[in-house]
């Protein structure tokens, strides 16, 4: 696996839009604006990608101009980091437009820093079996462009780790969780979060000791979407066409690590999709 260099400050990193277009919405506006102060506070410089500020309707329906835009932000020379917009639900799409030759060379001989979550956990995978280390999380519009006056210290510090490249850390628990807003317009800027102390942590259900692997997953709806094209009829077509699905072997030497959406699936649908994903 090829990891790539760490940030430094001065670095420009490319903003895409590879599943929802909701970042270049009017109503976001604002959000946007503090989302490009939080990267210039981080040292960071944004750079947009052509059709990443395009809106809902043109993202959604060019998932091929999506594509252009991560394959520009991975050939750019200046770019050396790639920020995800925000999730959504048919990233997948994108895919055929990336699985070629130029695509491949490109991300081996321009690697970057890659980050985002939710369903851009298809870019990494796909990422992943090109070769490339990629960081799950932390996304520009739900986490940098966070309305509370300050960014989350939390989610600040996990940014800071792009800047040290690590060989290892380890993950510490946030000492509080959040309630989510119900309400992102102007009117909630700068009005701070409901803050919980966390008093679980991390809880080990099975096992103990130091476990070694890799890790590999993501979004537990994504992944189970995938494999049974629930969603869309043609996303394990896909998958299949171009390589995606590994073996039962692969998994051999992985830490598989999952997180839920914000569809918030009742019980019985997250186990059917945990035992699905643990089978497959």
């Amino acid at each position: 696996m090829i990891k790539p260099k760490q940030l430094k400050r001065g670095d420009k990193v490319a903003i895409v839009s590879l599943s929802s277009g909701i970042l270049g919405e009017s109503e976001v506006r604002h959000q946007l604006d503090l989302g490009i102060r939080r990267l210039n506070e981080l040292g960071l410089e944004p750079v947009f990608m052509p059709h990443t500020l395009k809106g809902l309707n043109y993202i959604k329906n060019n998932p091929s101009k999506r594509a252009d835009d991560l394959m520009l932000a991975f050939k750019e020379p200046s770019i050396k980091g790639i920020i995800c917009a925000i999730g959504g639900d048919d990233t997948y799409k994108t895919i055929p437009y990336l699985m070629n030759t130029e695509f491949k060379n490109t991300v081996r001989s321009n690697p970057k820093v890659f980050v985002g979550f939710s369903d851009s956990t298809n870019n990494h995978l796909m990422l992943n079996k090109l070769g490339l280390v990629t960081y799950y999380g932390l996304n520009f519009l739900s986490d940098l462009c966070e309305l509370q006056k300050e960014m989350i210290r939390y989610t600040k510090q996990s940014y800071q780790r792009l800047f040290k490249n690590d060989q290892s850390f380890e993950i510490h628990s946030s000492p509080k969780w959040y309630l989510n807003r119900k309400d992102y317009s102007t009117n909630q800027m700068f009005v701070s979060l409901v803050e919980i102390e966390e008093t679980n942590c991390h809880k080990y259900l099975n096992g103990f000791g130091v476990i070694e692997g890799l890790f590999w997953g993501g979004c537990l709806e994504s992944i189970y979407d995938l494999y049974t094209s629930e969603r869309y009829s043609d996303q394990r077509n896909i998958y299949d066409q171009y390589g995606l699905i590994p073996d039962i072997d692969f998994f051999g030497d992985k830490i598989i690590f999952l997180e839920t959406s914000e569809e918030k699936p009742k019980p019985e649908k997250f186990k059917m999709m945990l035992f699905f994903n643990s089978n497959v």
